[in-house]
C-alpha cells in the first residue's frame, strides 16, 4: 500500500515498526518464561512424589521383613526391650540405628524415620516410618 505525503511523496508502509517487533517479542518472552515455569514446577513435584513414594516403599518393605521374622519365630523367643526399641527375634536383634534399620550388624532398610516396637502380653505393638500401628499376637 502506497500512501501520498506531502509534495505527492510516496511512502511505503510495508513490515512491522519497532514497537510491534517489541510487543511481539515481549508476548512470545512471557509465553516462554510462563511455560518453563510450569515445566520447572512440574519437575519438583515428580521428584517430590518420587521421593514419597520411595520412603512409603521402604517402610512397607520393612514392615513386612519384621512381621514375617515374628510370625516364622517361636513366640518364646521374641522380646521386646522396650526402652530402647529392641526387637529380638531368636537372640537376633532389630533396632532403628539412625535411619538404618538393622538386623545384628546387617542393614535391612535404609532411610526409615522411626521403628518403634512395644509388647504388652501376647501382643506386639510396631510402628515403622509413617505406617500406622501394626498390632501382631503371639500365639503358642
Amino acid at each position: 500500500m502506497e500512501k501520498i505525503v506531502g509534495d505527492n511523496l510516496k511512502t511505503n508502509e510495508r513490515g512491522f515498526t519497532l514497537i510491534e517487533v517489541l510487543a511481539a517479542l515481549a508476548l512470545v518472552s512471557l509465553i516462554i518464561l510462563l511455560a518453563g515455569s510450569m515445566n520447572l514446577f512440574g519437575t519438583k513435584q515428580t521428584n517430590s512424589q518420587k521421593a514419597e513414594i520411595q520412603n512409603q516403599s521402604n517402610d512397607r518393605l520393612a514392615m513386612n521383613m519384621v512381621t514375617k521374622a515374628i510370625r516364622q519365630a517361636d513366640p518364646a523367643t521374641v522380646e521386646v526391650i522396650n526402652d530402647q526399641n529392641i526387637l529380638k527375634i531368636n537372640n537376633v536383634r532389630y533396632y532403628l540405628d539412625g535411619t538404618s534399620l538393622k538386623k545384628e550388624t546387617d542393614v535391612l532398610i535404609s532411610d526409615i524415620q522411626r521403628f518403634t516396637v512395644k509388647r504388652n502380653g501376647d501382643q506386639i505393638l510396631l510402628e515403622i516410618g509413617k505406617l500406622p500401628q501394626t498390632k501382631l499376637y503371639l500365639r503358642d
